[in-house]
């Protein structure tokens, strides 16, 4: 394929991800958590203060970024304000004031739906490099043709796009997780001031990302190790030579120096405070402490499953996804001459993955593996060399074909995806619930159903944190996590008329902590939804 063509194709691939981007930024309702991140990496950088909540429940970068469209708006930076008296605890310091993200989308001085999309939008500042850091990658280990079926997957990929369109911290993990461990390739195949100080500073931006980047610095050590096993002799000289040292001691030296700059990187993002960074890892701990409601198969646990997160990963993730990444990881297996590039590929998500298998940690979402999925593609485009001969390209034209088939369909409900192996979205709320289907993301999409059909109010159960008044939506309060009750008496359940309710309110995943038992709405079994909304919210009309 000549060059002229190879770019117009990943190009047009890195268009498709930004149309489709951009699209469901703008249908989809605010989700759960993004509400409480909005202005807030604003507040941070004009203040440098990290003293209003949700300002320690991560790090900022995924904070800063997207609260660049904040100083564009005439945002009421009151709303930071807290009185002086209130305690500044851990609990204050991690929990998300959804009253003040609210007060900020309803300011009636200008559109709130457009200052959310911009915020959102920012995400593609982060695809950009993901997105040539793959294609590099995947070209260097299986040619140009691999690298195009890498970004073929990414571009189209329903998790990505899920992700990528909310104002959260999961992309910026998955962007910065994979750049560092690029960058840190780079630094051993080519060693140089330049590929020393973009590993490092690119390994200081994802420690900025989440304290999940944490885990790099292992996984950088044993991929360092695994190069001193696996390379070259005279990979491994160049590595000394370039800091004039030994073999050995030169790159221990080249991965110190490596944190050295992350550190310094981590330490700048903070304002060169440190507080902040231990009062996150604080908070994180006791979050870890206080526990969370998990939902799996139809049962609930306080402590969590080892193979929840495995589970998430095959049944969330395309069919056509598992099967190229299997292919070409037997491919890259079947060769010595790649036991360089595999062990670099896979020890940091591996170790990644462990950490949250063994751990059961945070059984809320797939989303926390995010950053695992750009390392599945540039499997996926190892199955490309093989794939080049007689029969086997059919197959993988047809596995693509099917792929982009599912994207299309998908669009825009790419939150809810789930593969065919269990029945597809529709069925996805029997397995997995909260940010794995439906985490808010559907309230506007409602609204569009109810002027669609003539219905002027309706019975409303919902699982989000957006106030419904964004999208001017009138309804009657139905037992909630946590949509506020106007005043009203909550109806007797079971109840008739139009009833709309959250997948997660449904099965009951957190109905408890209100007093409710997790089968409130287990009435609701006996009937058929007449719709469905995004796949997150069931529409029932009950006589």
């Amino acid at each position: 394929m000549p060059t002229t063509i190879r770019a117009l194709v990943s190009g047009l691939l890195c268009a498709v991800f930004s149309v489709l981007f951009l699209h469901t930024a703008w249908v989809k309702s605010p989700t759960w958590d993004e509400i409480g991140h909005i202005g807030l990496g604003g507040y941070l950088l004009k203040t440098g203060r990290w003293d209003v909540p949700a300002s320690c429940s991560h790090p900022p970068l995924a904070f800063y970024l997207h609260s660049l469209p904040s100083f564009l708006y005439p945002l009421d930076w009151d709303r930071f304000r807290y009185h002086a008296d209130k305690i500044r605890d851990i609990v204050f310091l991690r929990t998300a004031d959804t009253r003040r993200g609210n007060a900020l989308l309803l300011d009636q001085r200008y559109d709130g739906e457009h200052f959310f999309f911009w915020s959102r939008a920012t995400s593609l500042l982060l695809a950009a490099p993901l997105f040539w850091a793959l294609y590099c990658w995947s070209r260097d280990i299986s040619g140009r043709a691999g690298a195009l079926l890498s970004l073929f997957c990414a571009a189209l990929s329903p998790n990505l796009l899920a992700h990528a369109t909310l104002i959260n911290t999961d992309f910026a993990l998955a962007a910065t997780f994979f750049g560092a461990v690029f960058c840190f390739r780079r630094l051993l195949l080519r060693p140089s001031r330049a590929t020393l100080l973009t590993a490092g500073s690119t390994l200081g931006l994802a420690l900025l990302s989440k304290l999940t980047a944490l885990v790099l610095l292992p996984g950088l050590l044993i991929a360092a190790c695994w190069f001193y096993r696996h390379a070259q002799a005279k990979q491994r000289r160049a590595v000394g030579e370039f800091l004039g040292l030994g073999q050995r001691v030169g790159l221990a030296a080249a991965y110190a120096a490596v944190c050295g700059v992350a550190l310094l990187t981590l330490w700048a993002g903070y304002g060169f405070r440190i507080e902040p960074y231990i009062l996150t890892i604080r908070s994180q701990l006791w979050d870890f402490d206080t526990g969370h409601t998990a939902y799996l198969l139809g049962e609930f646990s306080n402590q969590g499953w080892w193979y929840y997160f495995p589970l998430a990963l095959l049944i969330k993730t395309p069919l056509p996804t598992l099967a190229l990444s299997a292919w070409g990881l037997a491919h890259l297996l079947r060769r010595r001459d790649n036991a360089l590039e595999l062990g670099l590929l896979l020890w940091p998500p591996l170790l990644l993955l462990a950490v949250f298998v063994l751990g059961n940690a945070k059984n809320i979402g797939l989303r926390y593996l995010l950053a695992l999925y750009p390392f599945l593609f540039a499997l996926v485009g190892a199955a490309a060399p093989t794939a080049l001969r007689s029969w086997q390209t059919y197959l993988v034209g047809g596995l693509m074909l099917w792929y982009a088939i599912g994207a299309a369909r998908i669009h825009p409900d790419h939150l809810a995806h789930f593969n065919e192996a269990v029945g597809g979205p529709e069925h996805g709320y029997h397995y997995l619930v909260d940010s794995n289907l439906d985490w808010g993301q559907d309230l506007k999409g409602l609204k569009a159903y109810m002027d669609e059909h003539g219905i002027e109010r309706i019975k409303l159960s919902y699982f989000g944190t957006v106030d419904p008044r964004l999208y001017n939506l009138n309804y009657e309060w139905l037992p909630s996590f946590t949509l506020p009750n106007p005043g009203q008496r909550p109806a007797v359940l079971p109840t008739t008329g139009t009833i709309a309710i959250s997948a997660t309110n449904l099965v009951g995943a957190y109905m408890n902590a209100y007093g409710y038992g997790h089968d409130l709405f287990a009435w609701l079994q006996a009937h058929q939804p007449v719709a469905r909304i995004g796949h997150s919210i069931l529409v029932y009309e009950i006589e």
